[in-house]
């Protein structure tokens, strides 16, 4: 049984994290705004905090899945935006560093600029938009200054949600809730389940260990568009697909998305850890709560 904090673990990732660790694990959660017990509340950006809980509980491993995703939210707010995925990564580096702890860190496929996938985990990063480049400032600092920490890219995640609007995939239902009846059809994406994130990580903590360090990708391997994925939705809804058409360019969103991030698992999946959950299957568990609100 190992002693492991997660923090983030109100948000989408992290409750899939400390449900599927803590009952094989001592899993010390952490939060802020949404904290309640047994998560800790705790705020990132307090670094004598942060030292205080590492000396107190001393951990065997560190997932760091605070951040701040929302690409849109970095042109509104970038030196908060930035400082939250850079400078509170680093501490948290030198926390683990200092008490011998193995980091975890969750990174992006948005390092990519999405020009030539699939991406094998040594391939050459080029972020397009501040999200992206806050997580590949972070890599190249953990590369350098913390090569014994584990950088884990994901792709768009959906999962349990408290509310349709939490994940990037789940707010598609919400639209067409509303009536929208037309969604991007050119960005490829690969949504994956949180809780299968969760499994592949809990698998490598136990096969891997303390030697879980460097650079892996865990991604599903269904390519869908935003309107591929409201047409399997759309059903679910008692919406008929074939009223579903290709959007023009869009224009609201202020940072650029990248058109296709595929991420090759080259490392992983050499220890049997794959992703395979079906999204037809899982999004509709995941939307059923949620269908008659």
């Amino acid at each position: 049984m190992a002693k492991i904090i997660i923090s983030g673990a109100t948000g989408l990732l992290g409750r899939a994290l400390f449900a599927r660790l803590n009952p094989e694990h001592q899993v010390i959660g952490l939060g802020f705004s949404r904290a309640q017990p047994p998560i800790i509340k705790a705020d990132l950006f307090d670094k004598e905090a942060i030292s205080a809980l590492f000396a107190a509980h001393r951990p065997d491993f560190f997932i760091h899945s605070a951040a701040e995703r929302n690409p849109d939210k970095f042109d509104n707010d970038p030196e908060q935006s930035i400082q939250f995925n850079c400078a509170v990564t680093e501490h948290i580096a030198k926390c683990c560093a200092q008490f011998n702890c193995t980091l975890i860190f969750i990174s992006t496929d948005y390092v990519f600029d999405g020009r030539n996938p699939p991406y094998a985990e040594d391939a050459e990063t080029n972020p397009l938009n501040l999200y992206g480049q806050s997580k590949a400032r972070s890599e190249a600092l953990l590369q350098t200054e913390y090569p014994h920490a584990a950088i884990i890219r994901i792709p768009v995640l959906y999962g349990e949600v408290s509310h349709l609007g939490e994940s990037a995939v789940t707010v598609i239902a919400e639209q067409l809730k509303n009536g929208v009846t037309r969604f991007d059809d050119e960005c490829q994406r690969f949504p994956t389940d949180t809780a299968d994130i969760a499994e592949a990580l809990a698998g490598a903590i136990a096969t891997l260990g303390t030697e879980l360090e460097g650079i892996y990708h865990l991604s599903a391997n269904e390519r869908l568009t935003k309107l591929g994925m409201a047409k399997l939705m759309a059903p679910l809804l008692g919406l008929e697909p074939s009223i579903l058409s290709a959007a023009a360019a869009d224009t609201s969103a202020s940072a650029t998305r990248p058109l296709d991030c595929a991420l090759k698992d080259t490392r992983l999946g050499k220890q049997g850890i794959e992703i395979k959950s079906d999204f037809a299957t899982r999004i509709a568990e995941v939307l059923t709560p949620h269908l008659s609100q």
